[in-house]
């Protein structure tokens, strides 16, 4: 969703999302389609860490198949719509919501023969960009960030679009 809210999208028909429904793990196999159905097309896949973990074990058919999709992970070790959640109605009650135990992804991108790079450093970002978009094959880039802001705007369960939160102030 932070991409759907800070991206800019030049070109009609280019978006796939589950629409903030909360379907973790949608991103990895919605780009294998996408890029199934668009060949010559560049893929890219924006997912959070523990989203991209749910559907992780599909890198063997990228690999396989030598899709030359582009995974960028938010690695915040956060489920972050879990946390956004129990702050917001659980009197910020945190549970299972942190990340102690992630893979190294570079690794387990390189076990699986696909392309891994991590960037930690802000000043690293687009050059991480150009060598993925450059490369003729799957890449994965494993962006380690901060644990970041809550996504607004969002609809609590049960509820309908009247009673929206817009952010902080009308929480």
């Amino acid at each position: 969703m932070w991409a759907a809210q800070h991206y800019t999208f030049t070109n009609p028909n280019t978006w796939l999302s589950s629409g903030g429904l909360g379907t973790m793990g949608y991103e990895v196999p919605s780009a294998i389609g996408a890029q199934v159905g668009n060949p010559g097309k560049l893929v890219w896949s924006i997912c959070g860490d523990g989203g991209f973990q749910m559907t992780l074990m599909e890198l063997a058919t990228i690999a396989e198949n030598n899709l030359p999709i582009k995974y960028a992970i938010l690695n915040n070790n956060h489920l972050g719509m879990i946390t956004q959640w129990q702050g917001l109605f659980y009197n910020q009650d945190y549970q299972a919501e942190t990340y102690t135990g992630n893979p190294d992804f570079v690794k387990l991108a390189e076990a699986y023969g696909i392309k891994g790079i991590r960037v930690s450093k802000k000043d690293n970002v687009e050059n991480a960009i150009i060598e993925a978009n450059k490369y003729n094959g799957p890449v994965l880039v494993d962006f380690v960030i901060e644990k970041v802001d809550d996504v607004y705007p969002m609809i609590p369960a049960g509820q309908s679009v009247n009673e929206l939160i817009e952010g902080p102030s009308n929480v």
